[in-house]
This record gives C-alpha cells, sequence and structure tokens, in this order.
C-alpha cells in the first residue's frame, strides 16, 4: 500500500459518523456497519495506481444507495467523496420511511383502503406509510410525499396531478386492487412503481441496421439537472452487450467521466481497452467543441481533453443528436427521422435530426436549437406557463414541430415528454396549421437515456457518419 492510499485509509478510519462503526479489515478493507445500512471500502491496485471503491447497501432490503469508483490521485478529492458517502448514510435516516399519498375526490373513501394498505405493509415489514386527501388537497401537499395514488374514480385526472407536480410520481391504483381492497396487491404495486422510478433500467434497445461488430466501443449519456446530475454508460463488446450502469452526482464536473473510467477498470475494461468513447451531453456540440453561447464565455475542447487523458479516440455530441441517432438505428422503416425532447417546466426544447441516414448538426452544431424561435409563438397563454400545464405544453411543442415540419419534413418524429405522451391529441394540435399528408408519424419516446446511448454507440462504430 503506497503513502497516498495508507494516508486516506488513516484518515477515513479517525472519521466518527453517528450510528456506524468502521472496522478495519486485515486485507486493507474497511467495513461500515449500523441498523440502516452496510458499506465498505475497498483498495485496488490495477497497474500500478490505487482505484477506491465506496459502496453503501440498505440493511433492510440490500438495495444499493452509494456506489462509487476512482483513481485515488489527490486526497482532498478523495475525502470529498467519502464526505458524499456519509451524507448519502445520513440521508437514509430521514428516507427511511416511504410516504404515499392515497387521494380521490374527497378523500373519505380512500381512507379505509389507506388504513388497509397501512396494515399490510406492517405485516410485510415495508417502510412505506399510507394517507388519503383529496384531488384538491393532494395538488398543494402532494409534493411532499414519495408518491401519490389515484383511485380509479380519479384516475382521469393524472395528467391535472403530472402538470400540478412535476417531481412527484403520479400512479393510478388499478381497479381491480381497489375494488377488492387487495391491500397486499396494493403495496407491492406501488413497491415496484417507486423502485422502477429509482433505480436505473438497462436498456433493452438494439440496432436494427447492420453494422461492423468488431470493435469494442463505450457509450456515455451525460445529463444535468439543478439537483444531480447522472451518467449512464453501455459497453459494446464486439457486438455484445458488456455492461451498463449509472453514476449520479450533486452536480456537474468533468471528475465523474474520470470516475466512470476507474468503474471501467475495475470491471475489466480500462479505457485504453476501447477503439472509441462516444459521450452525449447538453450544449450546443461543434466537432466535440461545447460551444459556449453566452457572450465572453470560452468554448471547452471537451472531445480532445477526454482523448489525451483516456488515450483513446473520443467524440461528443449533444444528448437530442445522439438520441436522434438512435431512433434511426432502431428501426428500418424511415431514414428522415427527427428527435425531439420537452422537459417540464422548461420552455426550450432540444431536437436532433438523421436526414437520409446522417446526422445533421449543422453549421457551428447549430441545428436544433428551436428555442431561439419560442417568444415567436401564438400560444393561448404566457410561454413559462406553458411550459408547466399540459394543455399548455401540447401547444408548444406542436409549435415547436412545426417549424421542423415546415424545414426538413421528416418521415417520423419521436417524441419525448412526460406531459405530451397522447401523439393523436398532439397530431390534432398539428392539423390546426398543417395539412394532413404533410405530418409525419408521430412515436411517443419514454427511454430517452436508452435512445442517446445506442445512438451514441452506433455514432461510435461509425455506422452514421456526420
Amino acid at each position: 500500500m503506497d503513502e497516498l492510499t495508507k494516508t486516506y485509509r488513516d484518515w477515513i478510519l479517525d472519521q466518527r459518523i453517528e450510528g456506524c462503526t468502521l472496522e478495519p479489515q486485515g486485507d486493507g478493507k474497511i467495513n461500515l456497519k449500523s441498523d440502516l445500512a452496510n458499506g465498505e471500502i475497498n483498495f485496488y491496485d490495477i497497474n500500478g495506481s490505487t482505484v477506491v471503491e465506496l459502496r453503501l447497501e440498505r440493511a433492510d432490503d440490500g438495495e444499493s444507495c452509494f456506489f462509487l469508483h476512482f483513481e485515488l490521485e489527490e486526497l482532498d478529492r478523495a475525502k470529498s467523496l467519502f464526505g458524499e458517502m456519509v451524507e448519502a448514510f445520513e440521508d437514509l435516516g430521514e428516507k427511511q420511511a416511504r410516504h404515499i399519498l392515497l387521494c380521490c375526490t374527497c378523500g373519505i373513501t380512500t381512507t379505509f383502503f389507506a388504513n388497509k394498505l397501512n396494515e399490510a405493509a406492517k405485516t410485510m415489514e415495508i417502510e412505506y406509510d399510507f394517507c388519503a386527501k383529496s384531488i384538491e388537497e393532494a395538488k398543494v401537499a402532494g409534493g411532499e410525499y414519495t408518491a401519490v395514488l389515484l383511485a380509479p374514480q380519479v384516475g382521469h385526472k393524472r395528467k391535472e396531478l403530472v402538470e400540478a407536480l412535476p417531481d412527484t410520481l403520479v400512479l393510478e391504483l388499478p381497479g381491480s386492487m381497489f375494488g377488492s381492497y387487495d391491500a397486499v396487491a396494493g403495496v407491492r404495486f406501488v413497491v415496484d412503481a417507486v423502485t422502477g422510478a429509482r433505480l436505473a433500467a438497462k436498456s433493452d434497445l438494439r440496432m436494427a441496421r447492420d453494422f461492423d461488430h468488431s470493435k469494442r466501443v463505450l457509450a456515455i449519456s451525460y445529463v444535468i439537472r439543478s439537483d444531480e446530475s447522472t451518467l449512464s454508460y453501455r459497453v459494446l463488446d464486439k457486438g455484445v452487450d458488456a455492461l451498463q450502469g449509472m453514476l449520479v452526482r450533486s452536480h456537474f464536473d468533468i471528475y465523474v467521466l474520470y470516475d466512470l473510467a476507474a468503474t471501467l477498470k475495475v470491471a475489466g475494461y480500462p479505457l485504453e481497452s476501447f477503439d472509441a468513447v462516444g459521450v452525449a451531453m447538453p450544449g450546443t456540440i461543434d466537432k466535440g467543441v461545447v460551444v459556449q453561447m453566452d457572450e465572453g464565455a470560452a468554448d471547452f475542447d471537451i472531445a480532445a481533453k477526454l482523448s489525451k487523458k483516456w488515450r483513446v479516440p473520443v467524440r461528443v455530441d449533444n444528448n437530442a443528436v445522439a438520441a436522434a441517432a438512435g431512433c434511426y438505428i432502431s428501426q428500418n422503416d424511415w431514414d428522415d427521422v427527427a428527435f425531439h425532447a420537452q422537459a417540464i417546466g422548461v420552455a426550450e426544447c432540444d431536437e436532433g435530426l438523421v436526414i437520409g441516414g446522417l446526422v445533421r448538426a449543422g453549421k457551428a452544431g447549430f441545428a436544433g436549437n428551436l428555442g431561439y424561435l419560442a417568444s415567436n409563438f401564438s400560444l393561448s397563454m404566457d410561454l413559462e406557463e406553458a411550459a408547466w400545464r399540459y394543455d399548455g405544453t401540447r401547444e408548444l411543442v406542436a409549435r415547436y414541430l412545426e417549424a421542423t415540419i415546415c424545414t426538413v419534413a421528416p418521415e417520423a418524429i419521436f417524441v419525448w415528454c412526460d406531459l405530451v405522451t397522447d401523439m393523436e391529441e398532439l397530431r390534432e394540435e398539428l392539423l390546426k396549421n398543417l395539412p394532413a399528408s404533410a405530418i409525419p408519424e408521430l412515436i411517443p419516446v419514454a427511454d430517452y437515456d436508452g435512445l442517446t446511448l445506442l445512438g451514441e454507440l452506433s455514432l461510435c462504430l461509425q455506422g452514421i457518419d456526420e
């Protein structure tokens, strides 16, 4: 064990964390134990460098709540990452019980079922608690709950609740469960839905077109949000899906990409073993350079920086451009496709284009920046209000798609939008301004990240040329 590793290990053992103990092991590993979680700090010597693994799992069900690899190079950063693991542990105490709101028209008819759900959860030893409120109360207080569960008689209000509670999981309870008061099935239904929303599902999207699959390639999708950033990755090794996963951070920085390199090294996929790496991320990307649109901001050649760091060819694309490539590659019906992404509460959009089987990023990577047109749209409400409302977002998406249809007329448009999932209603909105013959196939997208990774893999394989 080198001096830096020994210093870091000794520092960890000197830490005092309320409610848990740190136990050194003979092989250098450190175990973290408590009533809430069990964890490990492992040190791997890989080709002369130390890779640290921080792992934390809930004690009750073994669910991973923190998992990270990083190469030990800077002590201050290593201490900071251990601090993030401690924060995840401390959050467990607050998040141990998950609160579910069950609601109907007035809240009275659901109180009995909520009580039965609580009894069932207690018997099943699942840390969920249920309470009942009316729909109107749910619009105000629903954001405080892990999920809002709608009784069948108010299931038609789901879109309205999603609009009012954009950060809360809204579910409609199946009528068979509610009608029979099957509380055990009801608890399982909610647990499965919450778990599915919380965990990163492995994408099963596949390439429908022929490629040279003799290469080992890595696709990375980086999504930046106000509260956290997620990095998803997928390894294709000679045509075989070899590895998929996700890293989560509280903020954006390039170090998470370096941490991914450490994760892959531990898994037996060092970066230098890849034929190509593709990174999809937000922003205007011009030949691997993140173009800063703000006055005075410097451009960032992220592709060159990563290629030098990893000693492997790296390409960088906008998320929506990569997703458009994924839309093209996942089917054989259309060669001219567009991908449109509209997030809840955001008036701007992201679009990507593939025309004639070729990705079209345009001059300076500017194609798809339709947000600049939004102030000129004629909407029935204020632009910012429209971004939060179902009917307003439908109008907004339609105006963006009209611009795309009138300029490049794709055969199909894939639409990712949590508020607008009914493509027939979107089509009706388009018919207000466009002839029916001009409207392309409209396909709803559920797995934006999966399409992005698939598209980035195909771009790495050079199946689609820019």
